[in-house]
């Protein structure tokens, strides 16, 4: 996410499926309390 992937960019890269690595993405933020990707990143490279 930090690198700006999509979700299907990460299921080629992690050999997932797409709902695994949506899962994942959702509780992520969710636990960050984050709204969107671009938190994410932020919070990542800061």
């Amino acid at each position: 996410m930090a690198r700006g992937l999509s979700n299907a960019e990460i299921v080629r890269e992690l050999r997932m499926r797409e709902a695994t690595v949506k899962t994942h993405v959702s509780r992520a933020m969710a636990k960050l309390g984050l709204a969107n990707r671009v938190q994410v990143a932020a919070l990542v490279l800061a």
